[in-house]
């Protein structure tokens, strides 16, 4: 009786990965290395007291998402309790 094996691809691996005079390329545009260069430097200069108002403005953004989140937590525990207290005075009302 035959076997039914299902034939596996054979993948031939090159002896030579890679040449020497081919592995150091690059590849570049028709663009002249000034323009390149110049291109990421699109950043201007600040003075230090720009930098000191956006880092006292990120820091009060800060400081009132922290308070939103603190009085947003407060708030839970205060709710639950104000809710047994309606529902123990409802119960104490209809005896």
């Amino acid at each position: 009786m035959p076997s039914k094996k299902k034939p596996r691809p054979l993948f031939e691996v090159p002896v030579e990965l890679g040449s020497g005079r081919e592995s150091g390329w690059v590849y570049r545009s028709g663009t002249s290395a000034s323009e390149t260069t110049s291109a990421p430097r699109e950043k201007t200069a600040t003075s230090v007291g720009a930098e000191s108002a956006n880092t006292l403005a990120l820091a009060l953004a800060t400081l009132a998402q922290t308070f939103v989140l603190v009085v947003t937590i407060a708030v839970i525990p205060i709710s639950i309790g104000m809710r047994v207290l309606q529902s123990l005075a409802k119960s104490s009302e209809t005896r």
